[in-house]
């Protein structure tokens, strides 16, 4: 978890002075805004980067950090109001919760899909009444607009190692076709 530790740094800085205001979320490569995590009185309010908001945000830049990708952080002071809020845990729940985050991801690198592939629903589940998990339904809800795994983790609201979970047991459950492509 070495590799959290800029963005932990700045968390915990922010913390100690109870700022008030957002930490923007650039990319070091060309400094794209990516997302913010907004602070009232030393509290995480709210955090969102790329396509995700709330706790998920704020365990995929974890994610992101852990997987060495290096980001620029810049603190602005601003007014936040409290209809604002969208995180309710207390920061040291959340960060008792990152190293199991960060263990299930790691785990789940060994059975991401490759990227040369389109995964399909398989027809024939559809009309099977075989239950689904609620992950398991959010990535099949991904897989009706999208079918390459890049799209699919780039666009399902779940965290990384969620979306190889349900893609594992989904095709275990003969629900997925998967298609080669040529390159």
């Amino acid at each position: 978890m070495e590799n959290t530790s800029k963005i932990l740094g700045t968390i915990e800085e922010q913390m100690a002075v109870e700022f008030t205001g957002k930490v923007n979320i650039l990319s070091t490569f060309n400094r794209q805004f990516l997302g913010h995590i907004l602070f009232r009185n030393g509290e995480i309010f709210q955090v969102v980067f790329q396509n995700f908001k709330g706790i998920k945000a704020f365990y995929q830049l974890i994610i992101q950090e852990y997987s060495l990708n290096s980001f620029d952080y810049v603190v602005e002071p601003e007014v936040v109001d409290e209809s604002e809020r969208q995180i309710h845990y207390p920061y040291g729940v959340m960060k008792n919760k990152m190293a199991d985050v960060i263990k299930h991801y790691s785990e789940s690198l060994k059975l991401r899909p490759p990227e040369n592939v389109k995964i399909l629903i398989d027809a024939e589940f559809m009309t099977d009444i075989m239950p689904v998990t609620p992950e398991e339904f959010q990535v099949l809800e991904t897989l009706a607009e999208w079918n390459r795994p890049f799209d699919i983790y780039q666009h399902c609201r779940l965290l990384d190692h969620e979306i190889t979970g349900a893609l594992v047991s989904l095709r275990k459950k003969n629900a997925l076709k998967i298609v080669g492509t040529r390159n």
